[in-house]
């Protein structure tokens, strides 16, 4: 179950993969990034189930990243592995054929 707080996130796409910190707010909202993208957006979760939408822009000249695009709308959705995990696949709105997976664990002490 996600509950409030920083999580540290892995993500991968056929493209490439990725780390960044995600913290998770009690009111719905979410930000974070990485090197070289910030996050911004929202979440849900219904009992194991765990959905969320975001942007993520890129800040700092790099590498393309895992999707090739520096502005992206994501959407990912799983369930919880255990009370400091989850697992998740989504998508890209402007790739939508790049599959995406997810790893969250929690920052202990992290809010």
């Amino acid at each position: 179950m996600i509950t409030p707080g920083k999580y540290s996130v892995w993500f991968k796409t056929p493209v490439g993969e990725g780390a960044g910190v995600v913290e998770f707010g009690p009111d719905g909202k979410l930000d974070g990034g990485d090197d070289t993208f910030a996050y911004a957006g929202h979440w849900t979760q219904q009992g194991e189930h765990f959905k969320a939408s975001l942007s993520a822009k890129r800040v700092v000249a790099a590498p393309p990243g895992v999707f090739g695009l520096d502005e992206i709308d994501i959407v990912v959705s799983g369930r919880s592995v255990d009370e400091t995990s989850t697992s998740c696949t989504g998508f890209a709105k402007q790739a939508p054929g790049l599959r995406l997976e997810v790893e969250l664990v929690r920052i202990v002490g992290g809010q």
